[in-house]
């Protein structure tokens, strides 16, 4: 059965990963929630996607220099911008998985899942998979993650070359997430999702928008797909 999440929330402009944003995806019955986190100068975790407040923000410079106190007065698409706290007060019940944006947000993110003893409501991705391991290395108890770029270059290869992946290139990991196609090279592909799950772990795709690929990666079996559309993407799964 391959199920939902929502990446960045539901937004009609710029108010992705804003406390607005994830209220209407949980507001379609979305249960899985996909985010990005870095942290102010204060130590404070945001849901926030760029390294820079300039793209989505109506103010500029680099996000980790900003304090709390000149965050709380950001807006990104008319929103205020939402601290992890804030997310996890909103949807308790719900599995947030979060990108690891930098090296300023590892100590402060692995203080708050230790604070909230979220480590089974939040999953760790990031295209580095040192970073997700070095939030993991400070927990006191494990939590799940997603393997990064070269891991998954070696995962691939094993997969489409010798149509299996030895468990030891997934173990800790329990899901590896990837493209459609990354570029003109195929990565979800069926031999790619069967070998995956035979060594022990789910597939996620990013970012599907339209109903006929994610008609496509639900016959294919792949466990879960992350969408911008998510009332198109509950429909089709609900189908």
């Amino acid at each position: 059965m391959t199920y939902a999440f929502s990446h960045r929330g539901v937004r009609t402009g710029n108010e992705e990963n804003t406390l607005a944003a994830f209220q209407r995806a949980a507001d379609l019955g979305i249960t899985h929630l996909e985010s990005d986190v870095h942290a102010s100068a204060d130590g404070t975790v945001y849901l926030f996607h760029d390294q820079s407040l300039d793209r989505v923000a109506d103010a500029s410079g680099n996000f980790n220099d900003f304090t709390d106190e000149q965050l709380a007065t950001v807006r990104a698409g008319g929103e205020p911008l939402c601290t992890l706290d804030e997310l996890l007060d909103a949807f308790p019940h719900a599995t947030l998985n979060l990108d690891v944006k930098d090296e300023h947000v590892i100590g402060p993110l692995a203080e708050l899942i230790e604070r909230r003893k979220a480590h089974r409501q939040i999953a760790l991705a990031s295209f580095s998979t040192a970073r997700s391991a070095a939030v993991g290395h400070l927990l006191s108890a494990p939590i799940r993650r997603s393997p990064g770029q070269r891991e998954i270059v070696a995962i691939w290869l094993c997969a489409h070359l010798l149509g299996w992946v030895p468990k030891r290139l997934l173990a800790g990991f329990w899901a590896v997430q990837v493209p459609l196609n990354q570029g003109m090279l195929p990565v979800a592909t069926r031999r790619f999702i069967k070998a995956v799950h035979r060594a022990g772990a789910q597939v996620h795709v990013w970012v599907i928008n339209d109903e006929p690929t994610m008609r496509l990666l639900m016959e294919r079996k792949a466990d879960a797909i992350m969408s911008d559309d998510a009332a198109l993407l509950a429909r089709v799964l609900g189908s």
